[in-house]
């Protein structure tokens, strides 16, 4: 069905007519009068920008051609980006201003779109690709809280999947993200994308074209959780995943005060779960060193486009 767009007067910017269902939320209002759970209205961004900071798969030599979208469907109470997820920090832009944005890191030698949390997004950025589709691969990079409904409608766009998989705890989802149902949409979601690409493709020169990554945030304390996160994906999607364990945890915003996540993770906890790992067979598993987490790998937010 054709994506749909009434103008918003007051922002010289295109909003959905109909109702917002599009993430697991259900928020049902229409964001041309109302702002739902993600704080979004039209289509708007913080930064784009040639990114050096992802997968080697995905990042490679050239860089990953990120889009840093405003808002958030989860807005877990630790996001290190909380100025433009939970603030909504960024700049209003139109569908096709996003469309030409994918031309331009196409020309720039960029080895993919990095779509970085485009959930709340995806009528407008399927309207992007529709006015123009690059030939280097789209890759959909998210918190993982996606609707199947969201994902299958994605399976003619979308080449690479680099989706989270934060809890396996429903408690935890509750209290971290405000999402008790998180674990098992999120395990509906990953093996929807499963079925739509069952096989990971790379390039000669080790650049993925088509696949998944999994990823995981090891969270102080809460290491039980990432165990089972782990032995789920192994279980259920192949111990031939590739799986990203992600050391880089720094307590931001409301986390600072948190009684457990108020602080850094400890080497011991990030290496039982990398053990964790090994042992279930997850040898395709990209870890981190513990200098990871510092803030010089987080993008500055200057309202402004990044286009070098």
């Amino acid at each position: 069905m054709k994506n749909e767009f009434i103008q918003d007067i007051t922002n010289k910017n295109y909003v959905l007519k109909s109702a917002c269902n599009v993430c697991p939320r259900g928020c049902n209002v229409s964001r041309f009068s109302h702002l739902g759970y993600c704080k979004s209205k039209g289509l708007r961004i913080a930064r784009y920008g040639l990114h050096y900071w992802e997968e080697p798969c995905i990042s490679g030599n050239n860089g990953s051609g990120t889009i840093f979208f405003s808002g958030c469907s989860l807005r877990c109470i630790y996001c290190q980006n909380y100025e433009v997820s939970q603030l909504s920090k960024g700049y209003d832009i139109s569908v096709a201003k996003l469309a030409d944005i994918f031309k331009q890191f196409e020309a720039m030698g960029a080895h993919n779109i990095n779509l970085v949390t485009p959930t709340h997004y995806i009528d407008y950025i399927i309207a992007a690709l529709d006015i123009y589709r690059p030939a280097i691969p789209i890759c959909y990079n998210t918190g993982g809280y996606e609707s199947v409904e969201s994902i299958k409608r994605l399976a003619n766009y979308i080449d690479i999947f680099l989706t989270d998989f934060k809890y396996s705890s429903s408690d935890l989802a509750e209290e971290l993200s405000k999402a008790k149902n998180y674990p098992e949409v999120a395990k509906q979601a990953l093996l929807e994308m499963k079925k739509i690409i069952p096989q990971n493709e790379y390039a000669e020169n080790g650049i993925m074209k088509k696949g998944i990554i999994v990823r995981h945030l090891v969270l102080p304390q809460y290491i039980q959780n990432s165990k089972d996160v782990l032995s789920w994906v192994a279980k259920n999607m192949g111990t031939d995943t590739v799986v990203s364990i992600m050391n880089q945890y720094t307590p931001y915003g409301q986390a600072m005060q948190h009684k457990v996540i108020g602080r850094k993770l400890k080497p011991i906890e990030y290496k039982i779960v990398v053990n964790h790992a090994l042992k279930l067979g997850l040898t395709n598993a990209y870890v981190q060193e513990e200098d990871s987490a510092n803030e010089c790998y987080i993008p500055e937010f200057e309202g402004e486009p990044l286009e070098k």
